[in-house]
This record gives C-alpha cells, structure tokens and sequence, in this order.
C-alpha cells in the first residue's frame, strides 16, 4: 500500500540518486568533489537549450518525465539503470539521509 512515508522515501531515493550522479560527473570531470549544480545548470542549458534548476530537481523530485528522460540522457545512463539505483537504495540509507538532510537544514536556521 502507498502512503505518505512510502512516497517520501521513494522520492528521497531519486534525490540521492540524482546527487550521486552529479558527484560521478565531477569526478569523471577529475573534480575532487561533486560538480555544482549551478554548474549542471549552464551545462545542462548549454548541450540542450533547455534550462533546469538543478537543486530543485534534487530537493523535489516531483518533475516530468521529459525532464528525466534528458536528466539519464545527461548523465549517461538509461532510465532502467536509473530506477534500478533508485530500488536500490535500502530504507536505512534513506532514514540516514533525511535525519542528516533535517541537521543540516537545522544548523542553516540557527545561524
């Protein structure tokens, strides 16, 4: 059955996804960290002529199917492999990413 903890974590997975796949492509540009998403965002324009908001996509996963499409087009990898990784992810990992998403969210209101 599909209720609201379901659904977050699912869309949690696809938020942990899309940033892993942006650490890959800044490793595979020889960064020692993530490529930026400002720096997806003017790529992504550039090679496509479309624009995206990069940290929205990660934040709220809730976009079109024509945006994953280009999404697995740019990052090389299909959309079966892409929600392969999203099935992937265990409820662990996710509970871990989201108390560790809650601290950092926290610490940014305290200041």
């Amino acid at each position: 059955m599909i209720n609201e903890t379901t659904l977050l974590y699912y869309t949690t997975s696809i938020e942990m996804v899309l940033k892993e796949l942006r650490a890959e492509k800044g490793i595979n540009m020889g960064l020692t960290k993530p490529a930026s998403q400002s720096f997806i965002n003017t790529d992504f324009e550039h090679k496509y002529g479309i624009t995206i908001n990069m940290g929205r996509n990660e934040s709220n996963p809730n976009f079109e199917m024509k945006t994953l499409f280009y999404l697995c087009d740019y990052f090389k990898i299909s959309i079966i492999d892409f929600f392969k990784r999203v099935s992937n992810i265990h409820e662990k990992e996710i509970i871990q990413f989201l108390e560790d998403k809650g601290k950092r969210k926290k610490s940014r209101t305290k200041k």
